[in-house]
């Protein structure tokens, strides 16, 4: 095989380029939507604690009194 030519040299640097924004667009959304997540989990966990006693989940597993 020969020596890549320029021109192949400067396609291949443009697309790592386009993969590296395309990759910190993804981790980006993806903190997004985790972060999202935390919240959703902090907001139903609210919710069961100030819940009626008689609607809460029964505790069973390790520890639990029956």
């Amino acid at each position: 095989m020969g020596m890549p030519k320029p021109h192949n040299g400067r396609q291949l640097i443009s697309l790592a380029q386009k993969l590296a924004r395309d990759a910190e667009r993804h981790a980006l959304l993806s903190a997004s939507l985790a972060s999202q997540a935390d919240r959703l989990m902090v907001a139903g966990l609210k919710i069961l604690q100030t819940a009626p006693s008689s609607s809460k989940p029964q505790a069973s597993g390790p520890g639990s009194v029956k």
